[in-house]
């Protein structure tokens, strides 16, 4: 569930409680559920715990509580075997329905005189009452995902607070007034309120139901959650606490009703006592649900305040150890209760959403049924025991160390919270394919794969040879090493390459070494680079000659080599190797980069820092990411590395981030620092692009015009500030959040975008990771911020991008906001938003458009014209940007067929630049003729090269043309 409408609608106390817009009628229905159900078990609770202490004695309780674990035992089994089975709103309400009636049964029964039935009663009381309970959990959480789980639950549990704290209060008069058992009454027809919400709820659609009804036996279904519990290392420690914790409840709901019973011997006052006392926890829990609670999430997370219970318990214990009395019994029933409620049932319900929404309510159905009630029975049993065999102060020592126990047990939750909800995340999303499996190591050993490898290194395909070659040079053994000899004579010059760079990798000796040096008269130039870079490890005197002799080779990647390998040997060509750094080809300063790794630049002094810093800031991506690597492998360059992260541009950064994987130790409170200021940032991009965005109810502006790119290049330097931090996370030992976090944060479905928040909320530096949250989860901003205003700050910007198109979108919109610069930037900007029609390019930053935009040529094709003809080598992408043009084939008879028609947006020609063929077809214009943007070919794929973006926007785009075929 998604908030889209505006903001400023919702009203100010719902804001205050963290209810977003669209969320306002949902919420008070659930919130009106949880407090009808709450103050239904507040009547019904008092009332048979009165009854059954005044009427029967507290000895009968042992005896209950094991009766109520089996029976709730087989009621929660038998609801989770038909939570598959049948309709989700009949079943949750019709077991309501069914509660409520046994209960004004049971009434009849007693003003029959039928005292018997009291015992029965209180099973069906407090039975329904958890039943009840996980009923309303499981509606909540088919309602509200992780995110929503963190904010609105506390509501959930105030609401319910709300609700007892009524019904608590009211038990008093009401026994008073018209006799204990009529409590039981009030209950019922509260159960039956709460089954009409649960029908009204499902009839906005919000509640999920099971895909299909499940066929085969029963225990199919019960199976769904165990199973789920036992692959999941967070449940498995998760049920050993709800068994404790239903130990230690009930550890303490006895010794307090034994000291209550003492203390108020008349039924009535009894009543009242427990509830006043009721009322007073309630009253309190609200408080605490309502101004503490979120905050302590917020601050600590839920899985570090899930802490908070376990260690009431432990205090309260170690109270009556020290003094046990009816005012000790109730300080610590207060407490419990008020931490219990205001508190702790959220945080439990919300590590529910770590599993898949199709089996959470299984899941939930099987702790509450079997941990829980398995918990009630071995309670009851503790208490027979400590009757016959110790004394009260005995017990509350097992009780102390059964405490003890359990604050162990979920500090082991909290360890294991954010990697189950890092798991639940890749189990949708195929992260085993995404971050790499076990890897090649782990197969090396089987003689198969060898075989297999060997086969492919003769294969017809060229392709298999260089991919069983680069493989054959991990595996040890004299056949995997003649086989790369036998490859160095390879056809293809790519299987050459591989060959040498597998042989050099293992250690030259022997035919090997005397088989790559002849390779160093390779007629194809990345095979004599590959030489040069594998004979340069030798370090040998013939090794110097022959590499001096060639120096001057024609070949600029065998040069970068060579140069290399001398600065390695001689530490004579320092000058030549800072040269070919600064080569105007991205090909060559790479090549020089790669070569520096490959020959040991790892090894040599700082002499090449200086350079690999500065190629930080390279125009290339891909040489900076070859120099990030290598700065990555060394260990004295931090320092420079920082002063880059924090003083250089914003592609220098990326780069340094990367440098610095590995060793960020010494410098990490400066990356923390520098982080956080990215999510300040981010925070001021995104103010202004909200308010410049066309907000709930008006259109987005569209990408063509400057208010819309304008929007875009916001949106995208917010994004990219935010990926920053992210990677600033990874760097500092949370690598998740440089990989499935990232990408399970841009998912279109909000499920894996709430759980992925709340992972990242989990893990990592507490600092940053909140306020990298607090940004992602923040509501829509304040789009009430004076549009004109903001476009006139911008102007200014330190971007010069965001200030000249700011300055465009004032001109645009009839401003008057000077701009200098118009002649040549404006001309540009008209390109460039002509450009971002076309969906290959509506993604790039507006620093690629323009170097594309740089290279364009407007041509006018008068009708009838062809634009490009079948049969022609393809070296242009055509823009078309006014007109219509129609794509035909020729066929054997002369005649041609139509192909199809493209129009203003669309472009052509992608495809012949891409595979360096003939066109497959003629494109000629129609109507009044066409005008387009050409661009050429080289610069096309130079773009391609550097941006991923746009390599993925052009296959979307084939893949789309292709499927409308």
């Amino acid at each position: 569930m998604r908030s889209t409408s505006d903001p400023r609608r919702v009203p100010a106390i719902a804001r205050a409680l963290g209810v977003r817009a669209d969320e306002g009628r949902v919420v008070a229905t659930v919130a009106l559920l949880f407090m009808a159900l709450e103050a239904g078990r507040g009547f019904g609770e008092v009332g048979i715990d009165t009854l059954v202490v005044s009427r029967f004695g507290t000895g009968t309780l042992p005896y209950l509580y094991i009766g109520l674990g089996a029976t709730s035992l087989v009621a929660a089994l038998a609801y989770g075997a038909a939570l598959g089975r049948v309709s989700r709103t009949p079943l949750l309400a019709g077991i309501l329905l069914v509660g409520a009636a046994l209960l004004g049964a049971g009434r009849l029964a007693i003003a029959a005189g039928i005292d018997g039935i009291v015992p029965f009663i209180w099973l069906v009381t407090n039975a329904a009452g958890a039943i009840a309970g996980t009923i309303a959990w499981t509606v909540a959480g088919s309602i509200f995902d992780a995110r929503q789980a963190k904010r609105l639950f506390p509501l959930c549990t105030g609401a319910a607070i709300a609700g007892s704290f009524v019904g608590t209060l009211a038990s008093g008069p009401v026994a008073h007034a018209a006799g204990t058992e009529q409590l039981m009454v009030m209950e019922a027809v509260l159960l039956t309120v709460v089954s009409g919400l649960i029908v009204a709820i499902a009839r906005t659609g919000r509640v999920q139901v099971p895909l299909r009804r499940q066929a085969g036996p029963p225990t199919a279904s019960l199976r769904a959650g165990f199973d789920e519990v036992m692959r999941s290392p967070l449940f498995r420690l998760v049920a050993v606490a709800y068994v404790l914790f239903s130990v230690l409840l009930f550890c303490v709901t006895f010794p307090f009703l034994q000291a209550a019973s003492t203390a108020f011997p008349n039924e009535a006052d009894l009543a009242t006592a427990l509830g006043l006392l009721s009322a007073a926890v309630t009253a309190t829990s609200f408080v605490v649900s309502l101004v503490a609670a979120n905050r302590v999430y917020a601050r600590f997370g839920v899985a570090t305040a899930a802490l908070v219970l376990p260690i009431v318990y432990v205090a309260g214990f170690g109270l009556w150890l020290v003094q046990f009395s009816f005012a000790t019994a109730a300080i610590v029933r207060f407490g419990q209760q008020v931490t219990q409620r205001g508190l702790s049932n959220a945080i439990w319900s919300a590590f529910y959403n770590v599993v898949p929404s199709a089996r959470r309510a299984q899941v939930l159905a099987f702790m509450d049924g079997v941990p829980g009630q398995l918990g009630i029975m071995l309670s009851g049993l503790l208490l027979l025991g400590a009757g016959r065999l110790f004394a009260l102060d005995q017990v509350f020592l097992l009780g102390f160390a059964a405490a003890v126990v359990l604050t162990v047990v979920v500090v082991g939750i909290r360890s294991r919270y954010g990697a189950s909800l890092l798991r639940t995340l890749r189990s949708g999303m195929g992260e085993q394919v995404l971050e790499g499996g076990p890897g090649l190591g782990s197969l090396s050993g089987d003689p198969q794969v060898a075989a297999a490898l060997l086969d492919g290194a003769a294969a017809p395909e060229a392709a298999i040879r260089r991919m069983a070659v680069s493989l054959l040079a991990r595996l040890q053994g004299a056949e995997a090493g003649a086989a790369l000899v036998r490859a160095l004579d390879d056809d293809d010059p790519l299987v050459r390459e591989a060959a040498i760079d597998g042989l050099a990798s293992s250690g030259l000796g022997g035919n090997a070494s005397e088989a790559v040096a002849a390779r160093l008269d390779d007629p194809v130039e990345r095979v004599r680079a590959a030489a040069v870079r594998a004979v340069g490890r030798q370090a040998g005197a013939a090794s110097l000659e022959r590499l001096e002799a060639m120096a001057n080779d024609p070949g600029l990647r065998v040069r970068a080599a060579v140069a290399v390998a001398l600065d390695d040997l001689t530490g004579s060509t320092r000058e030549l190797v800072a040269g070919l750094l600064s080569d105007p080809s991205p090909d060559v300063r790479q090549l020089t980069i790669e070569a520096v790794a490959a020959i040991g630049g790892a090894a040599r002094g700082d002499t090449l820092a200086p350079i690999l810093i500065g190629a930080l800031d390279d125009d290339s991506l891909r040489v900076r990411r070859t120099a990030a690597d290598l700065l990555a492998r060394r260990t004295a360059d931090t320092e420079g590395v920082v002063d880059v992260l924090v003083t250089g541009s914003p592609r220098a950064q990326d780069a340094a981030l990367l440098a610095l994987a590995g060793h960020v130790d010494p410098v990490r409170e400066t990356v923390v620092a520098w982080a956080g200021e990215q999510i300040g940032r981010a925070a001021a991009v995104a103010s202004d692009r909200q308010a410049l965005d066309g907000g709930p109810g008006a259109p987005t502006p569209p990408p063509d015009t400057a208010r819309g790119f304008l929007v875009s290049v916001l949106a995208r330097r917010e994004r990219a500030r935010i990926d920053r931090a992210l990677a600033a996370l990874a760097v500092l030992g949370t690598p998740e959040a440089g990989g499935v976090l990232r990408r399970c944060l841009r998912s279109t479905d909000p499920e894996i975008r709430a759980q992925a928040l709340e992972a990242l909320d989990s893990i990592g530096d507490r600092k940053l990771r909140g306020a990298v949250v607090r940004l992602l989860d923040a509501d829509a901003g304040d789009r009430g911020s004076d549009r004109d205003a903001v476009l006139r700050r911008l102007v200014d910007d330190g971007d010069p991008w965001i200030g000249a198109l700011a300055r465009r979108t004032i001109a645009d919109e009839g401003g008057t906001a000077a701009m200098p610069e118009i002649s040549r930037t404006m001309s540009e900007i008209d390109t460039m938003l002509t450009l971002r029609r076309v969906p290959l390019f509506e993604g790039l930053d507006p620093e690629d458009l323009q170097r594309i935009a740089t290279t364009c040529l407007e041509r006018i094709y008068p009708a009838g014209e062809a634009l490009v003809r079948e049969g022609e080598i393809g070296d242009e992408l055509i823009v078309i940007v006014e007109g219509s043009v129609r794509v035909v084939q020729a066929e054997p008879d002369g005649t041609e067929r139509l192909i199809r028609r493209y129009g203003a947006g669309d472009h052509i020609g992608e495809l012949a630049i891409l595979r360096e063929r003939p066109r497959v077809a003629t494109v000629i214009a129609e109507g009044d003729g066409v005008r387009a943007q050409v661009i050429n070919g080289e610069s096309l794929k130079a773009i391609l090269r550097e941006r991923p973006e746009a390599a993925m926007a052009m296959l979307a785009t084939l893949a789309e043309r292709i499927s409308a075929q």
